[in-house]
Formats: structure tokens, C-alpha cells, sequence
């Protein structure tokens, strides 16, 4: 029997990949046997090293996603490299807290320049080479689906890529190409750390499954729609919150 979760000869581009959840869905996508491009803003923490460990190939490329150039750059050296691109996860991504009333405009425009200008960005410049049954996996948040006081930046450009998600999958979904969508509840992450402790018990309570998620609970949502397991959706949307919305 065919495994549905074998991405043996796929090549990989995982955003946001140096540490957190990009850097645990981009060795979960090796370990199924892809080949993966790392690609972040700052160096990457390992991710290189614990995929060639795997017996997989793995370059790093440097880039700011909001950057055109920067993003072409990306894709031009992992055609060089692999000849093609059969997956695309747009996870990098950055939280800025602050009330609307008093909200810097450079942060906002931040904001949005990361996360839903870049992958706007990689997902145009990848689809150049993508055919079918190519995947593309955008990383929103719960923040995507319900506002929180203190984050309407982030929730705006989440529930921007929530429906980025399925504009584009009915774009191309002609061509064979899927585009799906994961909504992480909170994660321990470097980007999370730095939230109160009193905020993150009061959100913990409410949570069904009472525990904060770690990165691996996301990356296995992205290797299941990366593989031929969800072969069958497109402009879908798989939240990962240990039951965050439900208890709401």
C-alpha cells in the first residue's frame, strides 16, 4: 500500500524556518523525505544540521520576505539547486502588540508587510514553477478567526492570509495546485515567549486540552497537507489549538 505521508523527491520551501514551528515543520517535511529550503531572516538555529541528518538535502537562503528582490532571490537559487519546487509554506511571521488607539503606523505596515505582503509575494514568484500536484501551505492563527484585544494588527493580517488561503486555492486549483491553511492556537515559540505570564494562564485555562502546543503539533497539520493524505482539499482550513475556539 502506497504511504499517503511519503514526500520522497519533493522539494520543500519552509519560511521562517530558522527556529519555532517553521524550523520543526521543515525537518518533519525531511524526515518524510523531502529536500528543504530553509529560508528566515536571521540565521538559522540547526535546522540544517538535524535534516541532513536525515539523509536529506537542505540549503539556507537568507530572506526578507516583504522584499520582492529578496524573494525572487529565494526562488532562483532553489530552482539552481533542485530544479523545481512542489511545496511552499509560508510561516515566517511577526506579532506586534498594541491598541488600535495608539498603534504605531510603521508597525502596523510592518505588520502587514510580513505577514500577508510575503506571502503574497512567495506564493506569486513560486507558483512560476509549481505544476500539478503542488502544495501551498499558509501558517494564519486562531488570531485569523477571532479578534483579541491588543492585536488587531496581527489578527488583521491573519484573517487576511485566512482568505488569501481561498482566494488563491480558486485561482489555481484548475491547474492542480492546492493551497490550504493552518490556524495555531498558542505555541511555545521564541515569538511567545515574551507574552505575559498572567495573559498565558488565563488563555491556558481555557484551552480543552490545557497545555500550551509545541511546534511539532503544527508541522504535523503541514505534513499531512503537503502529502498525498489531503489530496482531496484545497482552500481548507485546519485549526491547531488545543481547543481553543471550541471552549469559547
Amino acid at each position: 500500500m502506497t504511504d499517503l505521508f511519503d514526500l520522497t523527491g519533493k522539494v520543500a520551501i519552509v519560511t521562517g524556518a530558522a527556529r519555532g514551528i517553521g524550523q520543526s515543520i521543515a525537518i518533519e517535511l525531511a524526515r518524510q523525505g523531502a529536500d528543504v529550503v530553509v529560508s528566515d531572516i536571521i540565521p538559522e538555529e540547526g535546522t540544517i544540521v538535524q535534516i541532513k541528518k536525515l539523509k536529506r538535502k537542505a540549503i539556507y537562503v537568507k530572506t526578507d520576505i516583504s522584499k520582492k528582490k529578496e524573494v525572487e532571490n529565494l526562488i532562483n537559487e532553489t530552482i539552481k539547486q533542485f530544479k523545481k519546487i512542489d511545496i511552499l509554506v509560508n510561516n515566517a511571521g511577526i506579532y506586534i502588540a498594541g491598541n488600535v488607539s495608539d498603534f504605531p503606523e510603521e508597525n502596523w505596515d510592518k505588520t502587514m508587510n510580513i505577514n500577508v505582503k510575503g506571502p503574497f509575494l512567495c506564493s506569486q514568484a513560486a507558483l512560476k514553477y509549481m505544476k500539478k500536484g503542488a502544495s501551498i501551505i499558509n501558517v494564519s492563527s486562531v488570531a485569523g478567526i477571532e479578534g483579541s484585544a491588543g492585536g488587531a494588527a496581527y489578527c488583521a493580517s491573519k484573517g487576511a492570509i485566512r482568505l488569501f488561503t481561498k482566494a488563491l486555492a480558486a485561482e489555481v486549483g484548475a491547474l492542480g495546485i492546492r493551497v490550504n491553511s493552518i490556524h495555531p492556537g498558542l505555541i511555545d515559540t521564541p515569538m511567545t515567549t515574551g507574552l505575559d505570564k498572567k495573559m498565558k494562564d488565563a488563555m491556558l485555562s481555557k484551552f480543552l486540552l490545557k497545555r500550551v502546543g509545541q511546534p511539532v503539533d503544527i508541522a504535523g497539520p503541514a505534513v499531512f497537507l503537503a502529502s498525498d493524505a489531503s489530496a482531496y482539499m484545497t482552500g481548507s482550513e485546519i485549526v491547531a489549538d488545543g481547543g481553543w475556539i471550541c471552549a469559547l
